[in-house]
């Protein structure tokens, strides 16, 4: 069979927004393919502060001075911001004391959900009542995003309205995520974190969000994230930050964070492990003492080591140990390991409260891995031969799951191959940029291009639709093409492969011939 391939010079990114749409549930590779690039480490002695929970006072800005004179060189809050919905007075404390190009990345809490979103204050009554209240112009993420552009940090999508977005700093990759439920947790979140991390190549990785499950706190706090985000970033072997409850406490390893199960292999509480895994295995934090108040334990009792429950907790910091404001310190790749890390936690009085090595397991590189292939549906196909226009055609209609938000097919294009006894029938490829409209970002694109005669480019027409259908909860497909001169395929099993990135969707079943034997379509 002949080959033909459909392929154009002409190529630009163009990032698709995220859309809080779809409850669906991906499953862990695996296995992942090898590429060429290896573990991406962090940059050597990168200090990083964790803080939440932080008001905007005078304790907030001892915190600061301490974040500054611990020389960290980066900020991850983990929401819950001024407590007064006023962005401008909140990072202006920011940059009075850490400076206003200072790397400052952050979470939403549930007290900045109002005030989080890009046009907060668009309406003349939002803008009075922010007069009246005296709440500082702007929202969150316009003051979030312009400090990154400042230092060159890119988010994977410059639309930050649903609560996620990750970014890559110095070698240290961060995922965000946020506040809405255990619904969105489950369904919406952890897809992301997942699509994020999957085949990612980083050798530290942070998952970030501001509520907790109640055993993963040791205060007052309900199931307000569902399990599925922290399983999700345990066996992807990413840390897990969070904050909402106003203490310090910390896990040991564990290799089940649902049933608070411990790593046998790695269980002290000072000498932690991350890495990917079925089970993967990886701690959480919560560092809620960024300024606002201190609350107590009432979860896991004795105060004092060894904790209560199921032994899951290596340190506890509340108001029951007298605890104070401060921050969690951790400077990843130390003493020229690229897999070693340190942490401790600090207060604002000088005292060190907890201390601990952190170690990463080794990974195979990822970044050119491929999920194992899911199934692509298909309603009608059919591939056509016409000897006199010498325009033979290929139409295909079906449909395949994925979350809204796992692809971006104007970025990466998309490639259908269809392959018989054989081998090769035809090879598709509809490129990247031009050609591409987003009519509704993260969940529908629509290619359309006529041959223009680039390199002898053999398209005479070509048409991809892919779409999001909400009463499915599937995306559908339709693509059109005309090919000059296709070979005629043989009857029987024909596989179609839809590729987008790094997704497949496969669909293996007989074709029978009509039309005297110029058409080929499936029963």
């Amino acid at each position: 069979m002949r080959r033909d391939v459909l392929q154009t010079d002409r190529a630009f990114s163009l990032i698709v927004g995220a859309v809080l749409t779809a409850f669906l549930a991906l499953t862990l590779p695996q296995s992942h393919a090898q590429s060429t690039a290896g573990p991406i480490p962090t940059d050597a002695g990168l200090k990083v502060a964790f803080i939440g929970d932080s008001g905007d006072g005078e304790n907030f800005r001892r915190v600061l001075g301490l974040i500054k004179s611990e020389g960290a060189v980066m900020v991850m809050h983990q929401g819950d911001f001024d407590y007064a919905d006023n962005p401008g007075a909140f990072f202006a404390t920011i940059d009075s004391i850490l400076g206003p190009d200072f790397p400052y990345f952050a979470s939403v809490g549930n007290h900045d959900a109002d005030r989080w979103t890009a046009g907060c204050t668009d309406s003349r009554t939002q803008r009075l009542l922010g007069s009246l209240l005296h709440r500082g112009a702007g929202c969150y993420i316009s003051f979030l995003k312009n400090r990154m552009a400042r230092i060159g940090a890119v988010p994977d999508d410059p639309n930050l309205n649903d609560e996620m977005y990750a970014v890559t700093y110095r070698g240290l990759k961060m995922v965000f995520v946020g506040q809405e439920g255990p619904s969105y947790g489950d369904g919406i979140y952890a897809p992301y974190l997942q699509d994020q991390l999957a085949t990612d190549d980083h050798i530290w990785r942070i998952c970030s969000w501001h509520k907790n499950q109640n055993a993963m706190q040791v205060g007052g706090k309900d199931d307000e994230m569902g399990w599925r985000v922290y399983e999700t970033c345990k066996d992807l072997g990413a840390i897990i930050a969070t904050a909402h409850e106003h203490s310090y406490h910390r896990t040991k390893t564990l290799t089940s964070i649902q049933n608070q199960i411990v790593d046998a292999s790695c269980s002290g509480p000072d000498n932690l492990c991350v890495g990917r895994g079925s089970p993967g295995r990886s701690f959480v934090f919560v560092s809620g003492l960024g300024g606002e108040s201190i609350r107590d334990q009432q979860r896991c009792l004795p105060a004092t080591f060894p904790y209560g429950c199921k032994g899951e907790w290596a340190k506890i910091y509340t108001s029951n140990q007298g605890a104070t404001f401060g921050a969690l310190f951790i400077t990843f790749n130390i003493d020229g390991d690229p897999r070693k890390a340190q942490g401790y936690f600090k207060n604002i009085n000088g005292e060190i409260i907890d201390t601990f090595e952190i170690r990463a397991d080794a990974l195979s590189s990822l970044a050119g891995a491929r999920r194992p292939a899911a199934a692509l549906l298909l309603s009608q196909a059919k591939l056509q031969r016409d000897r006199h226009s010498r325009q033979d055609r290929v139409a295909l209609r079906g449909s395949f799951v994925a979350p809204p938000y796992s692809m971006n097919p104007p970025r990466d294009g998309v490639t259908l191959s269809l392959t018989d006894a054989d081998g090769h029938i035809v090879e598709i490829k509809v490129p990247a940029g031009d050609g591409w409209t987003t009519t509704r970002p993260g969940r529908e694109w629509f290619f359309k291009r006529k041959k223009d005669g680039t390199q002898g480019d053999p398209i005479v027409y070509a048409k991809l639709g892919i779409a999001f259908n909400a009463k499915t909860r599937q995306f559908d497909m339709n693509m059109k093409a005309n090919e000059m001169e296709l070979s005629p395929p043989d009857v029987g099993p024909i596989t179609a492969l839809l590729t987008i990135g790094n997704r497949e969707f496969r669909n293996t079943q007989d074709w029978r011939a009509t039309g005297k034997g110029k058409k080929l379509v499936t029963p």
